[in-house]
């Protein structure tokens, strides 16, 4: 991987990270928490730190990484020997501390959502999840150095919950400044000749997020119809229970590895991203990766990252109706007829939402840890 420059002021850190304490051998690099992890990862190696992955020992006790990473196994790891242990999602700290590393001096960690100690408007966590979800945001809270957040609606609730005491810092999803030459038409060998309007993205296990699941089928049917109706075709691609999703206007094509999304977006006519109701705290990153591939994009106007699609001029911001979703699929029809010119929005999304911009974010964060020998620094916050 290409280096960029770091200052003598900011000497390369050690750096591990951290996403899961289970195996992730068998698993396709997909889901949005897999591709941070590695691809956050891969950007601070670019500034010139030492990074490894801490994972589940798999086949033949590696992990398969990019030039420049490693990879620890989790049983064996030494967190004493980083100065810098970074997180990704409450999972990340969860396995963390599980794994013996809680106690470490300086913790940065990331996370995708934030929950309150109560149902709250705008977060759609219930049950039993929410409340495993806040009791590891509690013990974030505590013991984190630095704590990175995704978006505005993210770091209100957090400083309702923890307060504030200048730990936050907002880090978006990033996307690939560069991606693979697109293959063949994936969607041609799956019968389809009409155009496509892809919807990819988690929506949820039955046995965690039974709600939203439910919720999330019976939008992409009514989508699935209103479009059928006016010629496009609805593909739904990413993990989650579709036992209630009509086969006969939404396809459904489960997980694609991270590398060859590119492809099914880039011969996709347009992408869609739905809102989870009137108020939504989390962003949607599948913003950033139809932008990136300069795929035109439909968006409800909840989702808090909405704005990009108003910034780029390239689609366009509906209201959201729960069960009425004929403006998204008229939105979606116009950008088919008149797709907009994609050659500044690739550009810009490249220069101001890479992983290498995200990364860069945490570059003053890093310099506090610890001197040119690694020695952890305890004033940063004292």
């Amino acid at each position: 991987m290409k280096r960029l420059p770091i200052t003598p002021e900011e000497p390369p850190r050690r750096i591990a990270c951290i996403l899961t304490g289970r195996d992730l051998s068998t698993e396709v690099v997909a889901a949005m928490n897999l591709v941070r992890f590695v691809r956050m990862s891969e950007a601070l190696v670019r500034r010139g730190h030492h990074v490894d992955l801490v994972v589940k020992t798999t086949v033949n006790g590696r992990w398969p990484c990019a030039p420049g990473l490693s990879a620890v196994s989790i049983d064996t790891v030494r967190w004493d020997d980083y100065d810098v242990i970074k997180t990704f999602f409450h999972a990340g700290f969860d396995a963390l501390q599980k794994a013996g590393g809680g106690d470490h001096p300086f913790i940065v960690s990331n996370l995708g959502s934030v929950v309150a100690n109560e149902d709250v408007e705008g977060v759609y966590f219930y049950d039993d999840v929410r409340s495993q979800l806040w009791d590891v945001q509690q013990t974030v809270a505590s013991r984190s150095r630095v704590i990175s957040l995704l978006n505005d609606p993210n770091h209100n609730l957090f400083v309702r919950m923890h307060g504030d005491d200048g730990r936050l810092i907002r880090v978006p999803t990033g996307v690939d400044a560069e991606i693979p030459e697109p293959g063949e038409n994936p969607y041609r060998a799956l019968g389809i000749t009409r155009p496509v309007a892809l919807y990819a993205g988690n929506i949820y296990s039955r046995d965690k997020q039974a709600l939203v699941n439910l919720l999330w089928q019976d939008r992409l049917n009514r989508l699935g119809r209103e479009l059928w109706e006016r010629g496009i075709q609805l593909v739904v691609m990413g993990p989650g229970a579709i036992d209630h999703i009509d086969s006969a206007v939404v396809k459904h094509v489960g997980l694609i590895d991270y590398r060859d999304v590119w492809t099914w977006q880039h011969h996709a006519a347009v992408g869609v991203t739905l809102a989870q109701g009137l108020v939504q705290d989390n962003e949607s990153s599948k913003i950033y990766y139809y932008l990136r591939t300069g795929l035109p994009v439909v968006c409800e106007a909840p989702v808090p990252n909405a704005h990009l699609v108003s910034d780029t001029g390239h689609g366009a911001v509906v209201a959201y109706h729960e069960r009425d979703l004929s403006a998204v699929a008229e939105a979606a029809v116009q950008l088919v007829r008149h797709r907009p010119d994609a050659r500044g929005v690739v550009p810009y999304m490249i220069e101001h939402h890479s992983w290498d911009a995200r990364a860069a974010v945490y570059e003053p964060y890093l310099a506090a840890a610890g001197d040119s020998t690694g020695s952890p620094r305890q004033d940063m916050y004292a």
